[in-house]
């Protein structure tokens, strides 16, 4: 009878530890997404907080990146994210939207 538990007390140990390895390698990919996030999130407020820099200096919002990159030195690294900077009016906040590359590391 002892063989017997020992050969399942083997597989339960078994099943636990797989168990394990999974929660580990979910756990690791949901906060390496959270981080993604996170960076997603900067490259957001600083676009914002140049615009907003500008339209405090100027009394106009920028037309586009490329006058922020210049003027107001918002640096974007273009090889990791996406920015869509929609522009409406000299006096209307602009639509940022950022996006992170897929494979982007």
């Amino acid at each position: 009878m002892k063989k017997k538990y020992r050969g399942k007390l083997y597989l339960l140990s078994a099943l636990l530890f797989a168990a394990v390895a999974a929660w580990f390698v979910i756990s690791a990919g949901n906060a390496d997404s959270a981080a993604g996030e996170k960076r997603a999130e900067a490259v957001y407020n600083s676009v914002m907080k140049g615009a907003s820099l500008c339209y405090s200096i100027e009394g106009e919002y920028p037309p586009d990146l490329e006058y922020l990159e210049k003027h107001y030195g918002v640096r974007i690294n273009e090889d990791k994210y996406i920015v869509d900077y929609s522009y409406f009016g000299a006096n209307i906040r602009p639509t940022v939207t950022v996006i992170e590359k897929e494979g982007a590391e």
